[in-house]
């Protein structure tokens, strides 16, 4: 049993070493431990997924700002202040991650490195509930920062200075104290610690949920129900009291905090 512990502990070691070597070369893998290695390799994973995330909604963001009054859209140095605040969460929001990852490798976590090991169906239902903790741990933590007012004046507070529609832009998605980063991050790391999860798909969704930080933070970003798109979230910023969720509106919808878009509402009385 021991032997086939530690087999399998090789199989998560070696898929992380494997994607060092795909982005890392060979002199810094040489110098730096495999811990480091792995933590570098997301931050570049991040600096990425940032990149992409602001190109998705570029053209639909620009065309917005610029057939907008200028007092309606962030100027250019709030979009700079965002972009430096994002770059400077980076760090932390790279080393939760990795820190997920040598949980997993030391034997901390009940992930798998093959689908073929649970099976299909094992495999989609373990990834629901996976969000399912994600989604409910994530809407208490939120809603807890803004209620418990000393946490919000030291800590979520710098995200929320862009309180204002004409102050929100995509790269205000990671604008984020980085205690607040961590306290984001760490519904992944208690559904990781909870639910058997793939490793793989672990890193997948957590590369996704910090693109849709990005996303939600887009006029340009509009989704259907249940899901959470960038007009539900800019009412989270100018209210500072509604919209808690993640991915979707339905903790909102079950809790009372729920507070649609006024088109959506206008929509609704026409029908």
């Amino acid at each position: 049993m021991g032997n086939n512990t530690n087999n399998y502990l090789k199989l998560l070691v070696d898929e992380s070493t494997w994607y060092n070597e795909m982005l890392l070369p060979q002199f810094v893998r040489d110098v730096l431990p495999h811990f480091l290695q792995s933590w570098l390799r997301n931050c570049i994973c991040g600096v990425f997924v940032f990149a992409i995330s602001t190109l998705l909604l570029r053209l639909n963001y620009w065309k917005y700002y610029s057939s907008s009054p200028k007092e309606n859209v962030a100027t250019r140095k709030e979009m700079m202040k965002q972009i430096k605040e994002s770059m400077e969460l980076m760090p932390s929001g790279a080393l939760f991650l990795t820190v997920t990852e040598h949980l997993a490798e030391t034997g901390w976590t009940r992930c798998y490195t093959r689908i073929s090991d649970v099976g299909l169906i094992i495999y989609v239902l373990s990834t629901l509930v996976y969000l399912a903790v994600i989604e409910v741990w994530t809407y208490w933590i939120h809603r807890y920062m803004h209620e418990i007012r000393p946490i919000y004046r030291l800590i979520h507070s710098r995200h929320h200075s862009y309180n204002k529609e004409s102050s929100l832009s995509p790269f205000a998605g990671w604008a984020l104290h980085p205690l607040d980063g961590i306290l984001m991050e760490l519904p992944h790391g208690i559904a990781f610690l909870m639910v058997p999860t793939h490793f793989f798909t672990h890193l997948a969704l957590y590369l996704t949920e910090a693109m849709w930080g990005v996303l939600v933070h887009g006029k340009g970003f509009k989704l259907r129900w249940p899901f959470m798109d960038g007009d539900f979230h800019t009412i989270h910023h100018t209210s500072c009291q509604n919209n808690y969720g993640n991915f979707t509106i339905c903790m909102d919808k079950w809790f009372g905090t729920l507070r649609p878009p006024k088109d959506s509402i206008d929509t609704a009385k026409n029908k």
